[in-house]
């Protein structure tokens, strides 16, 4: 995170052996009053090339993980703000999780107001961009940790105080394995963090959880490039205790701001 200081850029980031294999961009995220700088692939040029289409041809996901996206923001800016109104000490020392964590937006920001940080995801790059942007911020406290995880057959190794979970429940087929793995990595008075675009299957992942998570969700309009999206951000814990004090602990508005629901609820 800068505040008018020189972040490590592009130049930087092409000397390591595998950022330099992709066209790279860098972006800067407002976050509050200061700004998240980091270096991603440039997903446009990246994909032009198209040397990703073969494997999504072969059945693997297309390339994701390569983007920005609201959700992400959205919770780096959460973040951000318990900085900023309960100070340092909140998130100072506190294990962190950004479970399919793509670039790692929400770790990267973690990472910057102090956390020790672990980014797990099945594509080892991602981890790669992750970890290398999470070590350039001048806040990053503890050297943050990857581990490169293919959720459906492994398990993340450790124990975290704090897991993050941004829009990686839009497909049926990850809820079971993400809740097998919040079930090994949570500590016992641990929370979730987990961020969508209010999508169907979101929901559905949210209320299975209901049977073994206290949980309270509130709405964010979030606008950043190209974008502006309403984002939901969920916050769990195994007990009501445990969710009082976590609310309390990342600043959760006490006058959650009633919404229509979207579309797909109103609707049934």
């Amino acid at each position: 995170m800068t505040n008018g200081m020189r972040m490590p850029g592009v130049p930087e980031a092409q000397q390591d052996p595998v950022l330099k294999r992709y066209p790279l961009r860098r972006h800067r995220i407002p976050v509050g009053a200061e700004q998240l700088s980091i270096v991603i692939p440039d997903d446009r040029a990246w994909l032009r090339q198209g040397s990703w289409a073969a494997d999504v041809l072969r059945g693997k996901e297309p390339p994701y993980w390569c983007r920005i996206w609201p959700a992400a923001v959205s919770i780096a800016r959460h973040l951000n703000r318990v900085h900023a109104t309960l100070g340092p000490e909140v998130l100072d020392g506190l294990r962190v999780l950004d479970l399919g964590c793509g670039v790692g937006v929400p770790g990267i920001q973690a990472a910057a107001l102090g956390a020790q940080l672990c980014s797990a995801d099945f594509e080892a790059d991602a981890v790669r961009f992750a970890t290398w942007n999470a070590k350039a911020q001048p806040g990053c406290a503890y050297p943050p940790t990857t581990q490169q995880v293919d959720w459906s057959q492994e398990v993340v190794e450790g124990t975290f105080d704090l897991v993050l979970l941004s829009d990686v429940t839009y497909h049926e087929n990850h809820h079971a394995p993400i809740r097998r793995q919040l079930k090994q990595v949570l500590a016992p008075d641990g929370c979730i963090l987990h961020a969508d675009p209010e999508r169907e299957l979101s929901t559905q992942f949210l209320t299975d959880l209901d049977a073994d998570y206290a949980r309270l969700a509130w709405y964010r309009r979030t606008a950043f490039f190209e974008h502006d999206t309403r984002v939901r951000l969920t916050l769990l814990a195994q007990t009501t205790e445990h969710l009082d004090r976590w609310r309390q602990r990342l600043a959760v508005p006490d006058d959650l701001p009633e919404y229509p629901p979207p579309p797909h609820v109103a609707a049934q």
